[in-house]
């Protein structure tokens, strides 16, 4: 199957719907992204916390999961996804992890609200602020703020812009997290091929 096939989000009736919210549109594996986000995210502060080798051992293999969970979503190679976060500034992995976390909770507008909904910046600005970064609340604003790249130079957790839009790149191909629109959800997603040579990229921690 095609990324692209792999990648779509099914509305009710299509099986890939919430238990909680059966009309909200979600990846297929939502809940084994999430969950799987949320030991990573543990087990990162763990190992901030401590600086021990066995709790970064744990750490890596609980980020490693959740690398492999995002590109079997999309397609992608597993091996490329998980090379991607481990090369990634430890400030974007916990940033990366963050906004994982949140896969499959609804797309609300003008909230950021962890487990409850979130519009596109409000999931980036969640996301970098458990990485230690306050960041813009708007779209436009945080991508203006941030240093500038390219597609080449851009790693996981850096920013994806088009206007009216932000998302969060996972390192891999067109791959990335955001939170789209009313009636769908956080998601693990491709950059539209009408978008892909006309977004703009940025890090948020310059």
């Amino acid at each position: 199957m095609s990324a692209v096939t792999l990648s779509t989000v099914v509305a009710v009736g299509g099986g890939a719907a919430s238990a909680a919210n059966p009309q909200i549109a979600r990846n297929a594996l939502a809940t084994e992204i999430s969950s799987a986000a949320d030991l990573a995210v543990s087990a990162y502060d763990q190992y901030a916390a401590t600086g021990d080798l066995a709790d970064y051992l744990d750490y890596a293999a609980e980020r490693a999961a959740t690398a492999r969970l995002a590109a079997r979503e999309l397609g992608y190679n597993e091996f490329a996804m998980i090379d991607a976060w481990r090369t990634t500034p430890l400030d974007h992995q916990r940033a990366v992890l963050a906004a994982m976390s949140q896969v499959g909770v609804p797309y609300r507008r003008l909230s950021s609200a962890e487990d409850e909904g979130f519009d596109c910046s409000g999931l980036t600005s969640f996301a970098w602020r458990q990485a230690g970064f306050e960041i813009a609340r708007q779209s436009g604003s945080q991508i203006k703020a941030a240093e500038k790249l390219t597609r080449e130079t851009a790693t996981a957790g850096d920013l994806v812009y088009y206007p009216g839009h932000v998302m969060m790149y996972l390192g891999v191909g067109d791959a990335v997290v955001h939170s789209v629109q009313t009636g769908r959800s956080v998601e693990v997603d491709l950059i539209s091929g009408r978008r892909r040579n006309s977004v703009r990229w940025g890090d948020p921690t310059h």
